[in-house]
């Protein structure tokens, strides 16, 4: 029987899909992304259901729904009690079936340096930890350099948010990880399969990168942003108040056209340069005779506004938080196709399995990417509003008291809320979203389960001092 095959995830972080030019991005060059589209499946329609970084991993690492997984904000992580409830990440089954499985750069797990499956960890964190002392801390240190808030790097304030980084080339954080991950590529030396999952800082905030990389990019060619809507401008407060926190010490109550250029500017250079990274892992993988046996998936955890609706970050429902990137290129059998069925980020779990010939879990939720229709509904859901996505139409409720409904194919940029229009389409939505929610709610508590209580006559659920089984599996 032939050896699975590896599995390499590239995952940067905050990467919307129509800044790469396999999805028609023309005012900027990524050859080697694009290539990945040109060789796999490239799928057209791709959605972070909960469009918040750590939200976002949980998910894909355990094939649930943030409502199942409690994880609807960045300040929580996975249950620790998960295994007793039969909760497996996709590593650590992988592992246990003989798979060497590694973790390069970015995971945000909490605590940071725990492994959750990963059997090797080389943790470069969020660009905004600028404190927590990872591995990249210490290879900075080494060469008499540390993490810099944006506060410290050139035109940060005066753009809000779009830095120039002057650490040397080698030492900017992609392009750290990347070296990191190629250089434990080159380490694997035995007939097991791995898999890798490299995590890229960028192109989050602050928008960083080095001076020469702007001069790749023509700011008169890009897309102006998307103006500002009534129903924008209820959510912009609470994200507001957000930015001006500590970590990162901007007030986006009001952009200029100037700064969302500077701050778009500065993204595309930072994914051109990621871009640079990609290709020099595949010819890695090439390079030590892997690639043939290797499956590259490449996505996103959530995407970025970079201004439109006068907007910045993620977070809500609006198309440039949620929709990414998401290509799957087999190079066992290269075929090129593009998939219009809508995915989820939550499909990657049960892919993995599949890709690596185990059958699926009862904890996954997801499809097997490939294998979903195009009437899919996609429910979603932070600690800010929920949302539910299927065809033309999405509607989203927000914390806040907001509510919107749009027609996606008539007005893809979301600028005319027809929540009061179409009575009809809001109660079909709000059906679909009444169920996910309530499912997801009963699932997430299958811990507090206590199937005993159905048991015969003569079980021992009705015996004195009867002792309660606590989490009850996932299974039961």
């Amino acid at each position: 029987m032939s050896r699975a095959p590896n599995i390499l995830f590239l995952l940067p972080d905050q990467l919307r899909h129509d800044f790469l030019g396999c999805y028609g991005a023309d005012f900027l060059q990524t050859p080697a992304i694009d290539t990945l589209a040109d060789q796999g499946t490239r799928y057209e329609t791709a959605i972070s259901p909960s469009p918040i970084c750590v939200p976002a991993r949980a998910s894909m690492l355990t094939g649930q729904p943030a409502h199942e997984t409690g994880i609807l904000n960045n300040a929580s992580w996975l249950r620790p009690d998960r295994h007793e409830m039969g909760i497996v990440t996709w590593p650590e089954h992988l592992a246990r079936h003989g798979y060497q499985t590694a973790a390069i750069g970015k995971m945000h797990f909490y605590p940071w340096d725990i492994g959750e499956g990963f059997q090797h960890r080389v943790i470069a964190e969020d660009k905004r930890h600028i404190h927590v002392r990872d591995d990249y801390h210490h290879a900075l240190a080494a060469e008499g350099f540390e993490k810099l808030h944006g506060h410290d790097m050139e035109r940060y304030a005066e753009t809000k948010g779009a830095a120039l980084n002057p650490l040397p080339d080698h030492l900017h954080v992609d392009r750290w990880v990347a070296n990191q991950a190629a250089a434990h590529i080159r380490s694997f030396n035995d007939d097991r399969p791995f898999a890798m999952m490299v995590g890229f800082p960028g192109p989050h905030c602050p928008y960083d990168p080095p001076h020469d990389a702007l001069d790749h990019i023509d700011p008169s060619l890009l897309p102006p942003a998307l103006k500002r809507t009534e129903e924008s401008n209820k959510v912009l407060p609470e994200l507001v108040a957000g930015y001006k926190q500590d970590w990162a010490g901007l007030d986006y109550s009001e952009l200029s056209e100037s700064q969302i250029r500077a701050i778009r500017h500065h993204y595309a250079a930072s994914v051109e340069r990621l871009d640079q990274d990609i290709a020099m892992l595949i010819n890695t993988l090439r390079e030590t005779n892997q690639l043939e046996n290797t499956i590259v998936v490449f996505a996103s955890d959530h995407g970025d506004y970079l201004g439109d609706f006068g907007l910045m970050g993620k977070g809500f429902f609006h198309e440039p938080s949620i929709r990414v990137p998401m290509i799957v290129t087999d190079f066992r059998c290269p075929t090129p196709k593009v998939e219009n069925a809508p995915v989820s980020l939550i499909d990657i779990f049960p892919s993995i399995l599949s890709w690596a010939g185990l059958p699926s879990l009862a904890q996954s939720r997801g499809s097997i990417l490939g294998t979903a229709k195009s009437d899919r509904a996609i429910f979603g859901v932070t600690a800010r509003g929920m949302m539910l996505r299927k065809g033309r139409w999405k509607l989203s409720r927000y914390y806040c008291g907001s509510e919107a409904l749009f027609d996606l194919e008539a007005d893809p940029g979301e600028q005319e809320n027809l929540i009061d229009q179409r009575p009809d389409i809001r109660a079909q939505l709000d059906g679909l979203m009444s169920t996910s929610l309530l499912k997801g709610m009963v699932d997430g508590h299958s811990d507090k389960a206590v199937p005993e209580a159905s048991s015969p006559p003569n079980g021992p659920f009705h015996d004195p001092y009867w002792q309660r089984p606590y989490p009850a599996s996932i299974n039961s």
